[in-house]
């Protein structure tokens, strides 16, 4: 026995879980600590339900403290950690082998699944592997696409038999993510480690993700079908799995046996890859750049996109392996903004690329398939002659289809390699065309219904996150409203220098629930620099201060909103920021997931060293600053340990909003307690989120989409506002915005009279994005959004309800 290491009494009875009763054990009936720090029973952990009817599947509330603690049911209590101090009060069994032989050393136990980790596992449920699934039966290839199979059965939601076929495409992630060590006495779980590796991408890589997984399951018979992430024995790579076919569409050219045959074959195959093309189109998809390699041919013949393909030729092409060399097609509007690599970098390709630009890979495929020729239909380039290329082609499209029943494709397959994307026609056209060399009655019924006519941005995975893999660059849809206004010296700036940020132009929207010809509209602006999530906002000594989870701070003037500087010294995300405005200085105060606390000298110069920084403890559980507050008397005020989820000072009181849905106040002075916020109402338990305080008010946010506010101490109004989490919600004077998961920021009007408090909808307006962060400021309503972006409103509509 260890030293240090007490061994219970012979006759001692061994620990039992608080709830059934029965005595733990090692195996099934594990102790397993929740993250309210009680310990149960794996089994009475699992049949627990859901802590409400309205409260996310993925919660519990904990039977011996009642607060609401996540759970991921898809993991089961596996997920959770061992109570290792109870475990070693069990009784051990005999061990007849002691003797003879040392005992093998037991594997170390899993290290703890972070709350924040579960709520990811539980979005990307239906996109992470088991790890039997072990697709890699060999050593993985040094670059490009690794093939392998399944090793087990996969049920829901993949029903995957053993030796299914499989693509793997490795999935770089930040080097903080890839190069995490196993703890000496744990190790962590394959779950914890592909929630690690997820966490580490972008929130547009994720996004990506979630929506190839989704698409590629809609469209089963026309694209291969994307299964989701795994990751093996090791902490890297990460993995993206794919559905493999090993006979290529690029075979047709070297099995070109009898011409009938050949033309049958091309017409089916043909029609299959418009329907793809097609079908991409409806969900918002446009690939950008394709090479006959992408698709496939199953065992019944049918032709299917390979999205893991696509996503590999893809990314030859961004960091400039794949040329016309390589067979890539691409059209000119697209090339011309990949090799401009500023517009990528500043999102500068508003309305060039759509379903027109996938029409010019259709014309190269089809040129491709007819003649056999794959060098002519990818030889054009930027640089050479587009006229003389395209005669070419002409001629040889002319002469493979001469004297068969497809001669009125010619016109159709040059067409679609329009230099001008108007001049080309539709996918729906083309498939028409070929569909009705075949058969010349009733084929509008046989075309799939999509409706692109109301939808007016596509994401191209060419210059999507998955397809870059370089932090340099950036995934952005192409919206026809906004363009990007920067400076020339600008363009030429790396993405690290402080004036890789911008601004978009300003622009007017409409807002909803507004009277009068001007009072529903708003004045917009954004601002574009970070690289993740917008975690935090405030002001002070004259700069706007920006905090995300790509471990920066991006400082702003408050005179034009233009980009200063970028504050970097967090080796973790940054989750809270806040500012002191003292007499001499102002100081910025930033804290991070990894309990860092960093302190910012705000002047002139805005040193780009902290000031001061230290990391406060963690406990076997949880880690990281959640929030941060400031009082006038000189003390700082952190949030931690994941119970307490927000802070707020007004007027000598501290006010901590927790997970258990309560609020405590507290004396400044003494720090002594004062009083508890709370609602009585059965089954009104939910985390506070938000906390936002003026006069005697004090207005909160709720998990569950509540409002509530208090005067003087006294629940005054609870409402229902939302239907997802409300993650910012601000009072100032009296109107009251907030906003969260529904991507929309309410706006209210604050009503007082001597014997009730009503709020009156005054406007609603919606954005891109879930809103993390709201602050307002000399008549400007800031926004921070998921998606990086901060946007800066000026209400019109408040100085309409003044006269």
């Amino acid at each position: 026995m260890a030293a240090g290491t007490a061994s219970p009494p012979p006759d001692a009875e061994p620990p039992e879980c608080p709830v059934c009763l029965s005595p733990f054990d090692a195996a099934s009936a594990a102790p397993r600590v929740l993250p309210c720090g009680h310990s149960l029973c794996g089994p009475c952990i699992a049949s627990l339900p859901p802590a409400s009817a309205s409260a996310s599947a993925a919660s519990l509330r904990c039977p011996l403290c009642s607060q609401c603690v996540p759970f991921s049911r898809a993991l089961g209590p596996s997920s959770l950690p061992k109570n290792l101090a109870l475990i070693s009060l069990l009784p051990s069994p005999p061990n007849p082998s002691r003797s003879r032989t040392a005992a093998a050393a037991p594997p170390p136990p899993h290290v703890p699944l972070h709350a924040d980790h579960s709520r990811l596992l539980s979005r990307f449920r239906h996109a992470v592997l088991p790890e039997s699934a072990s697709p890699l039966h060999s050593p993985a290839p040094a670059a490009g696409l690794a093939i392998g199979s399944f090793a087990s059965d996969l049920g829901a939601p993949w029903f995957c038999p053993r030796g299914h076929p499989v693509s793997l495409l490795p999935i770089e992630t930040p080097a903080a993510a890839a190069k995490q060590e196993s703890p000496l006495y744990y190790r962590p779980s394959h779950a914890a480690r592909v929630a690690a590796a997820i966490d580490a991408l972008s929130a547009a890589a994720r996004d990506e993700v979630i929506d190839l997984v989704a698409v590629s399951s809609r469209l089963a018979r026309r694209v291969c079908r994307v299964y989701g992430f795994w990751m093996g024995p090791e902490a890297a790579p990460l993995w993206l799995l794919s559905e493999r076919h090993s006979r290529g569409v690029s075979c047709l050219l070297e099995e070109r046996s009898r011409r009938e045959e050949t033309v049958a074959l091309i017409r089916n195959v043909g029609m299959e890859v418009c329907e793809a093309f097609m079908g991409l189109h409806g969900e918002g998809l446009v690939l950008g750049c394709i090479g006959l390699g992408c698709f496939c041919l199953d065992r019944f013949g049918h032709c299917l996109l390979d999205l893991n393909q696509v996503l590999a030729l893809c990314h030859g092409v961004r960091v400039g392996v794949c040329s016309s060399k390589s067979k890539a097609f691409m059209a000119p509007e697209v090339a011309e903004v990949v090799h401009d690599k500023l517009q990528i970098k500043d999102h500068d390709f508003s309305g060039l690329l759509g379903p027109s630009s996938d029409a010019w890979l259709l014309g190269c495929l089809l040129v491709a398939l007819v003649t056999g020729d794959e060098q002519l239909a990818a030889g054009w380039s930027t640089e050479g002659s587009y006229d003389d290329w395209k005669n070419e082609v002409l001629t040889k499209v002319d002469a493979s289809l001469v004297g068969t029943h497809m001669e009125p494709w010619s016109a159709t397959i040059v067409s679609c390699l329009n230099y001008d994307p108007e001049g080309r026609p539709e996918i729906a056209d083309v498939w028409k065309c070929i569909n009705g060399s075949l058969m010349n009655s009733d084929i509008e019924a046989l075309i799939p219904n999509v409706d692109l006519a109301a939808r007016k941005s596509f994401m191209c995975l060419l210059l999507g996150e998955l397809s870059s893999m370089c932090s340099n660059l950036g995934a952005v849809e192409s919206d026809d409203t906004m363009h990007l206004s920067q400076d020339l010296d600008d363009k030429h700036s790396t993405p690290d220098d402080a004036s890789s940020g911008g601004i978009i132009n300003n622009e007017e929207v409409g807002a909803a629930g507004m009277d009068g010809p001007k009072c529903g509209l708003y004045n917009s602006s954004t601002l574009l620099a970070h690289r993740d999530c917008i975690t935090g906002l405030a002001i002070g000594g004259g700069f706007l201060f920006s905090s995300s989870y790509d471990k920066t701070i991006n400082v702003w003037s408050l005179q034009d909103f233009s980009h200063k500087q970028s504050l970097k010294g967090h080796e973790h995300k940054i989750t809270a920021i806040v500012v002191v405005d003292n007499d001499n200085q102002s100081l910025c105060i930033s804290g991070d997931s990894g309990s860092g606390i960093f302190v910012w000298c705000v002047d002139p110069s805005l040193s780009n060293e902290p000031l001061n920084k230290w990391y406060e403890s963690n406990d076997w559980i949880y880690r990281g600053v959640h929030c941060l507050a400031v009082s006038g008397t000189g003390y700082l005020y952190t949030g931690h340990k994941s119970t307490v989820s927000c802070l707020a000072v007004a007027c000598g009181i501290l006010y901590s909003g927790s997970w258990d849905g309560s609020i405590r106040s507290w004396w400044l002075t003494d720090h002594s307690p004062l009083s508890v916020l709370e609602d009585g109402t059965p089954g009104s338990i939910t985390p506070v989120l938000s906390i936002s305080t003026e006069l005697d008010f004090v207005v909160a946010s709720y998990e569950n989409g509540c409002l509530k506010i208090w005067k003087d101490d006294v629940l005054v109004k609870s409402e229902k506002l939302q239907n997802g989490a409300i993650y910012a919600a601000k009072l100032n004077d009296k109107w009251l915005y907030a906003g969260g998961w529904d991507k929309v920021v309410n706006i209210q009007e604050l009503l007082e009279d001597d014997s009730e408090v009503e709020i009156r909808d005054v406007a609603t307006f919606t954005c891109d994005s879930i809103i993390t962060s709201i602050l307002y400021w000399d008549g400007r309503l800031i926004v921070g959004l998921s998606n990086r972006e901060i946007k800066v409103c000026i209400p019109l509509f408040v100085c309409c309800l003044l006269y």
